[in-house]
């Protein structure tokens, strides 16, 4: 009787999910996994087709602009908090707004263990009320104060046989609430102004792509294409459609944009197809394949950069060329062979890119011809200065300036009418291992010890 009790008990206990003096859950094995059987995509007859295995030139020249005067660029903007990923919906801010000289104001003690010999740039930070908000490499969420300088709130969602297991968490916050999705299939809800958990789900296979938010619902997509609409309420799937999957994995994870005036939700897959899918009634407006149609089985990784939506175009940059698409249509507008290596910049009527042979360019946002092209390092007769900067990890323009950043702390500035290069000045010894924010006038970023650099 007494070893019958002892059972009842741990029963009991172990099924417990939520420790009741804090709100936190306590373990994330013991939660349910959700149903994963997914609704396949509808055949459609607007879908298309883009061969993007043709062999051609690759741009790779210089080109002095003509017309520098008549080139416009969008106001800056004062970006106060960073909610998401790319910091809006449309994965695209053209132009920032800074009232600072990138004096170096602040630097915090380390914030987490990554490696110092690991990228981390790309791994999710968001900002709320002027706190950083991240995690380590244990998964443990965690907040820090600007003002305070020091952590306000830790918290590690993963007990017992996760602990141990490499975490890449992806972050997105609405409403007062921070979700959490990972790549062990949970996702989880934080109250940002109690700090308490709200609910968790667990849905089975890793999520890989950013987050979106709207209409109380989280957009997202797992390792297999899979997209679903979560409630930002319950953590209860409203609905989710399956997508082609692909076996093979590169560093691209599957990637959202968002049009809030036509209420579209746009995603490109890591099998290289683009929908455009109405997130009010779900229903596809219309998909494009950048695959060979008679490829016959998945040998080629698909590579490509976040796409960005602006006007109503779409920004696809892959396998060597960048394209634009009407976002009602699917209609291509151009297209142009180049290599780049980082998410381009849409601004007014300018399309600006860097590439893999270092040219800084500018295109016409309605014909994508050259407006200029200009080698970064043009003039610059040291080659033991060019090794020394590196490669670079970000590209802003603020206060009409095109910004390089590279990932041993230089940051190369351009004048935006003509390409040309303004200076070069080191602004993090120890390089910089984060996206580069811009907010309320200040500038952050880590370096690759994990310390946030406050500049102004």
């Amino acid at each position: 009787m007494p070893r019958f009790s002892l059972i009842f008990v741990l029963i009991i206990f172990t099924s417990c999910s939520l420790d009741n003096k804090t709100g936190i859950w306590k373990d994330a094995s013991n939660i349910i996994v959700e149903n994963n059987q997914a609704q396949s995509l509808e055949d459609s007859n607007e879908k298309l087709y883009e061969d993007l295995f043709t062999e051609k030139k690759i741009f790779n020249e210089e080109k002095n602009s003509l017309n520098a005067s008549k080139l416009k660029i969008d106001s800056p903007i004062n970006v106060v908090n960073w909610f998401e990923q790319y910091g809006i919906p449309t994965n695209n801010i053209s132009n920032f707004s800074y009232s600072g000289d990138s004096l170096l104001v602040s630097s915090s003690r380390r914030l987490s263990k990554f490696s110092s010999q690991k990228d981390n740039s790309n791994r999710n930070i968001v900002f709320y009320q002027n706190n950083l908000i991240s995690y380590d490499h244990r998964g443990t969420i965690f907040i820090y104060s600007i003002d305070l300088k020091k952590k306000i709130f830790e918290y590690n969602f993963y007990k017992k046989k996760f602990k141990k297991f490499q975490k890449e968490i992806f972050l997105i916050i609405y409403e007062d609430v921070l979700y959490a999705a990972d790549n062990l299939g949970y996702i989880y809800a934080i109250n940002l102004k109690n700090q308490s958990i709200i609910w968790a789900k667990n849905y089975g296979i890793p999520f890989r792509s950013n987050l979106k938010a709207i209409n109380k619902q989280i957009f997202l997509a797992n390792q297999d294409n899979v997209i679903y609409s979560i409630s930002t309420i319950t953590g209860k799937k409203k609905w989710q459609f399956a997508t082609s999957p692909t076996f093979l994995k590169s560093n691209f994870k599957n990637n959202f944009a968002l049009d809030i005036i036509n209420n579209n939700l746009f995603f490109l897959n890591t099998s290289g197809e683009l929908y455009s899918i109405s997130y009010l009634n779900q229903k596809i407006n219309w998909v494009i394949n950048f695959k060979k149609r008679s490829a016959s089985n998945d040998t080629n990784l698909f590579i490509s950069k976040p796409i960005i939506l602006k006007n109503d175009s779409l920004i696809i940059t892959i396998n060597k060329s960048i394209s634009s698409y009407n976002i009602r249509t699917a209609t291509r507008n151009w297209i142009f062979y180049v290599d780049s290596t980082l998410k381009p910049i849409a601004t007014l009527d300018n399309i600006y890119i860097i590439t893999k042979n270092d040219f800084l360019i500018c295109l016409n946002n309605e014909t994508g011809a050259v407006i200029w092209s200009q080698n970064i390092y043009k003039n610059l007769n040291n080659a033991k200065l060019v090794k020394k900067i590196g490669k670079f990890n970000n590209f802003k323009i603020i206060n009409k300036i095109i910004n390089l950043y590279s990932k041993n702390g230089y940051l190369l500035s351009f004048n935006f009418t003509t390409g040309k290069r303004n200076n070069i000045n080191r602004i993090s010894k120890n390089g910089i291992n984060s996206d580069v924010f811009i907010l309320n006038n200040n500038i952050f970023l880590l370096n690759k010890k994990n310390k946030l650099f406050k500049y102004n």
